[in-house]
């Protein structure tokens, strides 16, 4: 069910006030032992407050499938809270011991400053082992002190009027050749630092300048995000974007890009990136200890993992089988690069 979300700036005043009430309870820090205990002591706690800047339409399913999985705990609260200035205001709450937000969707400049200062909770997640929510260690970094669910590639568009399947590029590398001159559009954001081989990617640093100086050489169009990408492309003013996100393809209503007459589709390049798409923190001490645990170990588990590609596609797991990513992928016969969240961590800083 879509329910309205409060903002994070509206659920301050009243989630002060949980929090305050609740400080000195038997709810702080009270980490059950055994996954039965979790899911039972978790029924009896307040609603988890999950801090995410995903749009309602892609976060309200992921609840939807832990409360039928668990009707009897309470329903996760998921509001939009996102942009540094919120990341470091959550933190800060944390630091100060007055939690407002149990868990908390994390920037990846930040990931490195959790680890060194110790800022967050950190779990043992052999606990739910042989559990219908058992986590893939995939999904876990930092020691256990950050999950994640869905994941981002980095994939070929290509308007199809304007450029055939068969003539578009296969690899990254690919889009510098001299006949795409014109016709590319290309973020701003200096996405193929992940292509590094620091970031985990199999390039090396000279092969990064041949493939910025390739791509100038072809004077591409400059935009910004998926959605300036989809415009520019379905409108058919470029035909072709190297290294756009496959899941935003599946944004507002657009056309399914697998669909063979669909204005925009999507090439897998031979060699494509795999980046972890929301990194989850907890709360040092929650509010809500035993669902927060329940509710994270879900949303890292394979049912979440499949939950998050119910609501787009362009989020499945590449280590999903049967994912719209993992058959992709295999149907591409390409190499799947993954940086772990340290690596990702220390190049972005």
């Amino acid at each position: 069910m879509l329910r309205g979300r409060k903002s994070f700036a509206t659920m301050s005043a009243s989630a002060v006030t949980i929090s305050l009430a609740l400080a000195g309870s038997a709810y702080a820090a009270d980490f059950k032992s055994t996954y039965d205990e979790i899911v039972e002591a978790a029924k009896q706690e307040p609603a988890v407050q999950w801090c995410t800047g995903m749009e309602p339409s892609e976060s309200q399913p992921i609840v939807d499938a832990f409360v039928a999985l668990y009707p009897d705990v309470p329903e996760p609260n998921d509001f939009e809270c996102f942009s540094e200035d919120a990341t470091q205001r959550v933190v800060s709450e944390w630091t100060a011991g007055a939690t407002q937000v149990d868990i908390l969707d994390t920037d990846t400049e930040i990931l490195e400053t959790l680890e060194k200062d110790n800022l967050t909770h950190v779990q043992d997640w052999a606990i739910f082992n042989g559990t219908p929510v058992e986590i893939n260690p995939r999904y876990l970094s930092f020691n256990g002190r950050i999950l994640s669910i869905g994941t981002a590639l980095r994939v070929i568009w290509f308007n199809p009027s304007i450029v055939s399947r068969e003539d578009a590029p296969k690899s990254f590398m690919e889009c510098t050749d001299p006949k795409y001159k014109g016709i590319l559009a290309t973020d701003v954001r200096p996405s193929f630092f992940e292509m590094m081989e620091e970031a985990g990617g199999p390039w090396s640093d000279e092969d990064l300048k041949t493939f910025a100086a390739g791509m100038a050489a072809n004077e591409p169009l400059w935009t910004r995000g998926s959605s300036h990408n989809f415009q520019v492309l379905s409108s058919g003013e470029r035909g072709l974007n190297c290294g756009q996100q496959f899941h935003g393809l599946f944004r507002g209503g657009r056309t399914d890009p697998g669909d063979p007459n669909a204005v925009v589709q999507f090439i897998i390049p031979k060699e494509v990136i795999a980046r972890d798409y929301i990194r989850l923190a907890i709360a040092p001490e929650p509010n809500a200890p035993n669902g927060t645990l329940l509710f994270a170990a879900f949303m890292a588990s394979d049912k979440g993992q499949a939950a998050i590609a119910e609501a787009n596609p362009g989020y499945s797991s590449p280590y999903l089988e049967g994912s719209l990513a993992q058959t992709e992928i295999e149907k591409a016969g390409a190499t799947v690069y993954q940086a772990s969240q340290e690596q990702i961590g220390a190049v972005s800083d």
